[in-house]
């Protein structure tokens, strides 16, 4: 499975340097550096995602790409390529992401407002969810980033500090840009939002064979995406607490 090849090649190029594996011998954390080694080693060595999306009709003017999902084979829409991609090219200019793998982010949480998921989807039969809504105008994807990320403690104006602030992104399909949530409190890290029913995602990799590709600020950023996630759930939705704004 590719996940377990992904943690052993990370696993690899964290033990080489300084003679340690981790930051600070924590093994669930990695400092910015570490990240950034075991990213280019994914790029050019690490295992690609199964049954990636390829949406190459999209470039050819096609409205729709065939898409699959535990073998259910569907029309997806291209817009939907285009506005993640649109989210993904925000997150990572804006700071909140810096790399499209396991150790900052690899996957995004679909989720449709509550009274949205009560009227329009809780009845549906589990395959037709996920082709209905990615045409859906209120899907919104929420992406939490540099969960693996070493804390610097005091250092609060560092670089790594200031990435790790932007932990929650909520990213739109109706052209809005996407919303960096901030902390609860100075106690807590991450920020949820709320009112929304979660519906599975889609999972990303980095790799230079990558199907899509996209530029941010000066990097080439070549990765692949999947519906077909081992973590992902989407036909157990959950209710999630809170307040992002998503109309």
């Amino acid at each position: 499975m590719f996940g377990r090849k992904v943690v052993i090649a990370i696993a690899v190029v964290l033990a080489v340097g300084e003679g340690r594996s981790h930051a600070g011998d924590a093994p669930w954390f990695s400092t910015a550096q570490e990240i950034a080694n075991a990213y280019k080693y994914q790029v050019q060595f690490g295992a690609r995602l199964r049954n990636p999306l390829k949406p190459e009709q999209c470039s050819y003017g096609q409205k729709d790409f065939p898409a699959s999902y535990q073998g259910r084979h569907f029309a997806a829409p291209c817009r939907f390529i285009s506005e993640t991609i649109r989210q993904l090219r925000e997150l990572l200019e804006s700071g909140a992401g810096k790399y499209l793998f396991p150790l900052d982010v690899d996957h995004g949480d679909f989720a449709v407002p509550a009274d949205l998921w009560e009227t329009k989807y809780k009845r549906l039969p589990a395959e037709e969810i996920l082709p209905k809504l990615l045409r859906e105008p209120k899907l919104v994807t929420v992406y939490n980033t540099a969960v693996h990320l070493f804390d610097e403690g005091n250092q609060k104006e560092s670089a790594t500090n200031l990435w790790e602030q932007k932990r929650t992104v909520v990213g739109f399909y109706n052209g809005r840009p996407n919303e960096i949530l901030p902390k609860r409190s100075h106690k807590e890290l991450y920020f949820q939002p709320g009112g929304l029913v979660r519906l599975g995602g889609f999972t990303m990799m980095g790799h230079h064979l990558g199907e899509l590709v996209f530029l941010a600020g000066e990097t080439v950023v070549v990765f692949d995406m999947t519906f077909d996630n081992d973590r992902a759930a989407p036909d157990v939705p959950s209710a999630v607490n809170v307040t992002a704004r998503t109309k």
